[in-house]
C-alpha cells in the first residue's frame, strides 16, 4: 500500500522515517536484509530516493550498506553495544546541566507517568527520558544522536538475555532522572544518569559469564 506522503518534508528523509520507525517496532530486525526492490514498492516510492533515505539511516547508524548497495539492518554484538553505552553515558551526563535550563515540566510528568504504568512503560517510554536530555539542551550535536538511544534501547538492549529481569529497576533509575531534572538538581542528575548506565553494564557482565 502507497503511503499518503506530506509535501513539506523532503521524501528521502520521510522515507527514512518510516524504515526507522520499521525497525525500531521490530518489524525489521538486526542482521534482517532489506530488499530495495521490495522496500520500493511497499512503500510506493522510487529508487532514487529510496536509496538516499538508506543512505542516511546508514549516516545514522541504523543500516549497513555494502558495495552492491544491499543495506542490512545494525548488528550489536555485545562489545559494540558497551562501547555505545560508554558514549551515551558521556554524552547524556554532559547534557545535563544544559537540559536543566530549558526542559519542559510537562513533558517530565508524563514521562514519569508512563514509566510508572507497567502498560505504558515501554522501551519506547524508556528511551524517551534520554532523548529528552539530548533535545532539552537545544544543542544539535547531542541531538544527533538520537537515533543511537533508541537503537539502544528499544532494540538491542532489550533483545539480550534476562533484559526483562531488570527492567522494572531500569525503569525506577530513570524516573529518577526525571525527578531530579524536576528539581533542577544538575549533580543529582548526572549521579542517577551514571547509576542507570552502571546498572547496564553490570547486566551485560553478567549475560557474558559462562554458566556453571
Amino acid at each position: 500500500m502507497a503511503f499518503d506522503w506530506r509535501s513539506n518534508v523532503s521524501l528521502a528523509r520521510e522515507t527514512a522515517g518510516v524504515i526507522s520507525e520499521r525497525v525500531f517496532l521490530g518489524r525489521y530486525l538486526p542482521g534482517q536484509v532489506l530488499v530495495q526492490q521490495r522496500l520500493s514498492e511497499e512503500l510506493g516510492v522510487s529508487r532514487t530516493p529510496l536509496r538516499e533515505a538508506l543512505a542516511l539511516l546508514e549516516y545514522e547508524g541504523l543500516l549497513q550498506l555494502d558495495s552492491s548497495g544491499r543495506a542490512t539492518v545494525t548488528i550489536m554484538d555485545a562489545a559494540d553495544l558497551r562501547e555505545a553505552l560508554d558514549f551515551r553515558e558521556l554524552l547524556e551526563s554532559a547534557a545535563c546541566d544544559v537540559a536543566i535550563r530549558r526542559i519542559s515540566p510537562s513533558m517530565i510528568t508524563d514521562l514519569h507517568q508512563a514509566l510508572s504504568n507497567p502498560e505504558t512503560a515501554t522501551p519506547n517510554s524508556a528511551s524517551k527520558v534520554h532523548l529528552l536530555l539530548l533535545n532539552s539542551s537545544g544543542n544539535r550535536y547531542f541531538q544527533g544522536f538520537s537515533t543511537l538511544v533508541r537503537m539502544t534501547e528499544e532494540v538491542h538492549l532489550p533483545a539480550t538475555a534476562c533484559y526483562a529481569a531488570i527492567a522494572a529497576k531500569l525503569r525506577i533509575l530513570q524516573r529518577g532522572i526525571l525527578e531530579h531534572l524536576a528539581e533542577a538538581d544538575g549533580q543529582a542528575t548526572q549521579r542517577q544518569v551514571h547509576e542507570y548506565f552502571n546498572e547496564l553494564r553490570n547486566h551485560l557482565a553478567a549475560n557474558e559469564r559462562p554458566a556453571q
